[in-house]
């Protein structure tokens, strides 16, 4: 039998700080594309676009790490951060973020096990359909944007697929342990 938690109601006070303090990992998928976004909006010294869309990669990343804690929804709401942060359309990235969250958990289901190269290789492919996907709904709402740049950002996102799937893990297994 596994091992759950009385009901709330029949928890002593110290069982109930013990089950609020474990629930912050439940939050962490979530505060971990916030920092990415946050990271994003930092300035840097370049005339081009070239910050890679981590934002983007995390998402990806945490749904198919734990893709319980990375609903389409909480995708959506992050996007939504993302859209104020960046000052874009609202919706622009809250239905890309939707978008990769819900086809990350459909490619897992659909896939199953597969190596680091293999999700490269399809991260690779998202984010040059998501940067097409970007210029469009920035043109539906009004702010058309050349496709150029956002290709190069999702060339540039690409090349930082290892570097964000060395951070996820490292907090994936700080976090929530090994995998069995």
């Amino acid at each position: 039998m596994i091992n759950q938690p009385p009901p709330y109601r029949l928890m002593t006070d110290a069982e109930r700080r013990r089950y609020w303090l474990g629930m912050w990992r439940l939050a962490v998928p979530g505060l971990m594309v916030l920092l990415a976004i946050v990271a994003m909006t930092l300035p840097l010294p370049m005339g081009l676009p070239l910050f890679p869309h981590l934002a983007l990669l995390a998402v990806f990343l945490w749904a198919l790490l734990q893709p319980a804690l990375m609903p389409p929804i909480v995708a959506f709401v992050a996007g939504v951060v993302a859209d104020v942060a960046f000052a874009q359309p609202i919706g622009v990235n809250a239905t890309i973020f939707a978008l990769t969250a819900g086809g990350a958990r459909l490619f897992e289901r659909w896939v199953g096990e597969h190596g680091l190269l293999f999700d490269w290789a399809v991260a690779a492919a998202l984010m040059l359909v998501m940067a097409v996907l970007a210029g469009a709904f920035m043109m539906l709402a009004g702010r058309p944007v050349p496709l150029v740049p956002l290709l190069l950002q999702a060339v540039v996102t690409c090349l930082a697929y290892p570097p964000m799937v060395w951070a996820c893990a490292s907090v994936h297994r700080r976090v929530f342990g090994r995998a069995q």
